[in-house]
């Protein structure tokens, strides 16, 4: 939360969390993207393997640095 006064600004969270929330929107975002690709593949009968991949190693790697800034 951002509280103004005039022209200062104070900032109520850390960087920390604000990133710790920046990588919890992506994982959401990407596992709801990869569930789309999924279903709309299933419908045509062909799924993007490589765009799974991509994203697939993305949420990896987001979940990675997510869990080493909770510790």
């Amino acid at each position: 939360m951002i509280i103004k006064i005039g022209k200062i600004r104070i900032d109520t969270k850390s960087r920390t969390e604000r990133h710790r929330e920046f990588l919890l929107n992506e994982i959401i975002s990407l596992r709801a993207e990869i569930i789309d690709i999924v279903l709309q593949g299933e419908i045509r009968n062909r799924i993007p393997v490589k765009e799974l991949k991509i994203k697939a190693k993305l949420i990896k790697k987001y979940s990675r640095r997510l869990k080493l800034l909770r510790i």
